[in-house]
């Protein structure tokens, strides 16, 4: 086949799937679905916009269900529903003869991952989680550092997802309000979202998945605990969670995630080595060092490397990772290649989130978390797709603010 023939399902975060896959040369977008005339509306309007910019016709049949866009015989399927029906919605599509890009956290339970492991095999079909944060230009930075022996041998690694997401209450018409606003505005019968009492720590695919990555690794075992239930807005869930994982090269891989605290949103990550370590803010946006050869008095090196490369186009979501998301996709099967991130790595994403809530549910008792390969992990093919960088970017000395006393 020349181009993809893609069908979106779930037209709320899938608008962004939409945008991305009408912007491929390799895809050809026929279809989209969703329940919500709104939400169907706006895509109308965001294809006459892209078709306007652009100068190209786009023929993409807007339908109210799945079956409507299953019709259409599409040769893959982006999922962006409902959480608790991705995998329901996955399998449905592989078993339709579609391959499936899915959005996180991709399965709310082991079982379903379960599902979806043998749905690849039997079918046959391509499949990759969307976990767009791999695909951040600093990860590519990090694993080549590493290769080279900057920090020396790495041992601790650290991830954070600090995002407050009050919105737990979904409108009829669509979108989300907080219970405070739904009070204040006399809304009743309102139905809490598929996040509303998600535990913190199984969305941690954003954090996890690109550390696993970049150590080439897989986690173990778990221990977790929750944090108190004070927020009042998200009354159905813990105001956070914070796991430790133990991987199969014995690294320790720290994950917190918090929905519930009210902060400026952003991601953290961190690597501890041996002789020197790396760390990096959504918040300020640029990486710190220190490598190999620096002394405590050198201090850290600023480094210029945040979501994008250069030459991204960050108008696509997440610095232009979206985008680049939906190409590997795209390109994996077009080539006849691997899934960058199959569903058994993209089980290695989820399933450490699943098994860390159940331990924080029997007060921190570790956990283990077995093998669902069915043959040994034998390494990423990740780097495979996206590449290491040559060029080394900017740096300077980090400076410190001036320390107030009074």
């Amino acid at each position: 086949m020349e181009k993809l023939k893609v069908g979106i399902l779930g037209l709320g975060r899938g608008l962004t799937h939409l945008r991305n896959f009408l912007a491929l040369d390799e895809a050809e977008v026929i279809g989209a679905a969703d329940r919500l005339p709104a939400w169907r509306q706006r895509a109308e309007e965001l294809i006459g916009r892209v078709a306007q910019q652009s100068g190209k016709t786009y023929s993409c049949k807007l339908v109210p269900e799945f079956e409507d866009l299953l019709a259409m015989k599409p040769d893959a399927i982006a999922v962006a529903t409902n959480g608790r029906m991705q995998v329901q919605h996955a399998c449905q599509a592989m078993d339709a003869g579609c391959h499936v890009t899915s959005e996180v956290p991709g399965a709310f339970t082991e079982r379903e991952l379960i599902l979806l492991r043998d749905t690849v095999v039997r079918t046959g079909k391509t499949y990759m989680l969307a976990e767009n944060t791999c695909f951040w230009d600093f990860f590519r930075y990090w694993r080549k550092w590493l290769l080279e022996g900057r920090f020396g041998q790495i041992s601790i690694a650290n991830g954070e997802y600090l995002h407050f997401i009050p919105n737990t209450l979904d409108l009829p018409q669509g979108g989300r309000v907080t219970p405070s606003q739904a009070k204040a505005q006399g809304l009743t019968g309102l139905k809490p979202c598929w996040r509303a009492d998600q535990p913190p720590i199984q969305y941690l695919t954003h954090d996890l998945g690109p550390l696993l990555e970049v150590l080439d690794d897989r986690c173990v075992s778990v221990t977790c605990r929750s944090a108190p239930w004070r927020q009042t807005e998200t009354p159905l869930r813990s105001d956070g969670q914070i796991a430790l994982f133990e991987t199969a090269k014995g690294n320790l891989i720290e994950i917190m995630v918090t929905l519930s605290t009210r902060r400026p949103s952003e991601h953290r990550y961190r690597l501890f080595g041996t002789e020197g370590s790396v760390e990096w803010s959504l918040y300020e946006g640029f990486g710190r060092r220190f490598e190999r050869g620096r002394t405590e008095r050198d201090g850290w090196e600023r480094v210029e490397i945040g979501m994008a490369a250069r030459g991204d186009d960050t108008s696509t979501g997440h610095g232009g990772a979206d985008l680049k998301t939906a190409r590997a996709f795209a390109r994996a099967i077009l080539g006849g290649k691997p899934s960058p991130i199959d569903a058994f790595r993209a089980i290695e994403y989820c399933l450490p989130g699943i098994l860390a809530n159940r331990s924080a549910e029997l007060g921190g008792v570790p956990i283990s978390i077995p093998d669902l390969r069915l043959e040994p992990f034998a390494g990423t093919r990740f780097w495979d797709v996206v590449g290491l960088p040559e060029v080394e970017p900017p740096t300077e000395k980090y400076a410190l603010p001036p320390l107030r006393l009074e």
